[in-house]
């Protein structure tokens, strides 16, 4: 499993589209999965399949429940609150501050536990895939995604020579939140596709401990099933067997389409043809034009067709037509009997041949490669945060005569101030007046009684008493006491 951090107090909803089946207990470790963090896992969710009971394995073995695809709401925690202290008052997110010049406690960290080869994408409402944000493909791998807001300071911060028992304190930032879509492509070594009822669920529990369910009908296998095959003691691989694929999948005709996605990520495919069907020839072309029109980097893939079910006559009588056709297109086919064990071996040592090679240079290519930064969603947060206050934009709507002022830190301060200090006030007036925002508002032709939005705050513009100017909305005089500046 692999981590993905969300610093801080997070709510997370969950909502579940499918499940896929994981491989057998025997299959995996159970020791990598304990982590000392607080975390949520996404099979948590109390949403239940309904046909979760028909996929029970007549051999008492239950299907283990995953999603491959979720959206999520994600919310940092907001900083805790500063306090306006003497002495012995305190505050008991992050935990707000204290007195005696302490600092509030850090919120707890949630780590979201996700399956390996998870794509974390922004979820858009409008029907349009989301840009990705990460990739984790590693266990191991941990990325933080939203960093908790900054905890707000207290009087004791607001202390000057000329301003000694400042009453004042900030509110704490608020975390940031989204709502993500999460996406499993499964991280298997060897992609096992074909036509439904060619034998791929066969051929995978003979190759390997998994137990999928089997039988002589098309789409028995709804959800992929995983395997591991062992060829010694530290020679493996992780097969995974697709639901079958038909004609016009790539546009959402039957199962297949739906797991596509998880071939993407597979070193070889092990194409199983039915060659027991009339036109076997026609089937395997038809396969890999559905892989070619949903993503063309699939045809370009390592692949091995399997000739399977050569125990039925018809299949044998099939076969040499097969494999002429395969041979005109410099492809070297190969035949087998599933059910009877009888050429497996050769298609999965062939297998194993393409993924050792995969393997050998992936590991070249990391040696060179740059490493890969998992945290720039959350430093692309700080960095918005380190927006200087004096950077924004001024737009004027003359119809509802209001003008509008952004920017990420007259954000930030609007939000982090705590209006029920009266001096939260005059400090407003003052950073608007020292930042340059009523300077700007003037030379753009504010008017007495116009409505001025400053980043979500509405305020209405009074000029100053004596003057064709003002210093902004509901003008005090801030001349008696002096400000840090905003940080």
């Amino acid at each position: 499993n692999l981590d993905e951090k969300l610093s801080s107090t997070s709510s997370i909803a969950i909502e579940a589209t499918t499940y896929t089946r994981l491989p057998p207990r025997d299959d995996f470790l159970a020791s990598s999965l304990i982590y000392t963090y607080r975390e949520i896992k996404l099979s948590d969710s109390s949403v239940v399949p309904k046909f979760e009971e028909e996929q029970r394995i007549s051999t008492g073995l239950a299907v283990m429940r995953c999603f491959d695809r979720a959206k999520i709401f994600v919310k940092a925690g907001n900083g805790g609150n500063g306090v306006v202290a003497f002495r012995r008052e305190k505050a008991g997110r992050g935990a707000h501050g204290q007195g005696r010049n302490q600092h509030g406690a850090k919120g707890e960290d949630v780590v979201v536990k996700v399956a390996p080869g998870t794509v974390i994408r922004e979820a858009r409402d409008d029907g349009v895939e989301g840009q990705v944000l990460l990739e984790l493909l590693h266990p191991g791998q941990r990325a933080l995604l939203l960093p908790g807001g900054r905890g707000g300071r207290g009087n004791v911060a607001f202390k000057s020579g000329m301003n000694k028992v400042p009453r004042i304190a900030e509110n704490g930032e608020e975390g940031p939140e989204m709502w993500l879509e999460l996406e499993l492509k499964l991280v298997a070594d060897v992609g096992i596709i074909g036509a439904p009822n060619a034998g791929k669920s066969t051929l995978l529990s003979v190759i390997s401990a998994a137990r999928p369910e089997i039988a002589n009908y098309p789409f028995t296998t709804l959800l992929p099933n995983l395997g591991v095959v062992s060829f010694d003691y530290d020679s493996t691989m992780i097969v995974a067997d697709l639901p079958g694929l038909l004609e016009g999948a790539h546009r959402g005709f039957g199962l297949g389409h739906e797991f596509l996605r998880h071939t993407e990520r597979c070193s070889v495919l092990v194409h199983v043809v039915d060659g027991s069907s009339p036109q076997p020839e026609y089937e395997f072309d038809a396969i890999r034009l559905e892989l070619e029109l949903f993503n063309p980097e699939l045809a370009e893939k390592p692949y091995l067709v399997a000739f399977n079910k050569m125990d039925l006559p018809e299949a044998s009588e099939r076969w040499e037509v097969f494999r002429e056709h395969l041979l005109a297109e410099d492809i070297q086919p190969f035949c087998m009997s599933a059910i009877s064990n009888q050429g497996t071996n050769e298609v999965v040592s062939a297998a194993y041949e393409f993924v050792k090679k995969f393997k050998e240079a992936v590991k070249e290519d990391e040696g060179c490669a740059t490493p890969i930064n998992l945290n720039h969603v959350a430093e692309e947060i700080k960095k918005k945060r380190a927006v200087p206050i004096n950077d924004f934009e001024i737009s004027h709507d003359s119809s509802s005569k209001t003008w509008h002022v952004v920017g990420d830190g007259l954000e930030r301060f609007v939000q982090m101030t705590n209006w029920q200090y009266v001096d939260s006030e005059k400090r407003f007036q003052h950073v608007l007046e020292a930042c340059g925002v009523n300077k700007s508002l003037i030379d753009r032709g504010v008017k007495e009684g116009d409505s001025v939005n400053i980043a979500g705050l509405v305020r209405i513009w009074y000029n100053a008493p004596g003057s064709t100017g003002s210093s902004g909305a509901k003008n005090r005089s801030t001349n008696s006491i002096r400000w840090p500046n905003w940080k």
